[in-house]
């Protein structure tokens, strides 16, 4: 796994890079591997940068079982707006787009997407 964060001035960079490998739930010997690659990039704003607008990209991928042929791979791509009322308390209003990617026919997974938009409020401690 490697994680890399960078800041300039108000725009932030996280990304992720992370690979791996095993057997699957039969306790097969034979592995497996799955990756998954993450961005996030924010801007900050506003007399106290307590604005920000998003965007975030993430994609896994990999055999769902060592029996399997293919790899299936999930991509989720997000963006949107928050503010943070309060050093601990945010809300975020995003829109969202998930596709499930080469799953088998008989999967509830197989062709599903989801979009939409969320609206979320957090409190932390």
């Amino acid at each position: 796994m490697f994680n890399s964060f960078i800041k300039y001035k108000n725009l932030e960079f996280f990304g992720t890079y992370e690979n791996a490998s095993g057997g699957d739930k039969t306790g097969s010997t034979e592995t497996r591997t799955w990756n998954q690659i993450a961005a996030d990039v924010v801007y900050r704003f506003g007399n106290t940068d307590n604005f920000y607008l998003g965007f975030k990209y993430n994609s896994a991928s990999g055999k769902l079982s060592n029996a399997d042929a293919n790899k299936v791979k999930v991509n989720r791509i997000e963006t949107g707006l928050g503010w943070f009322m309060t050093k601990n308390v945010m809300s975020k209003l995003i829109y969202v787009n998930q596709d499930y990617k080469d799953y088998p026919s008989a999967s509830n997974f197989a062709g599903a997407n989801f979009k939409g938009i969320a609206f979320e409020a957090v409190i932390s401690f």
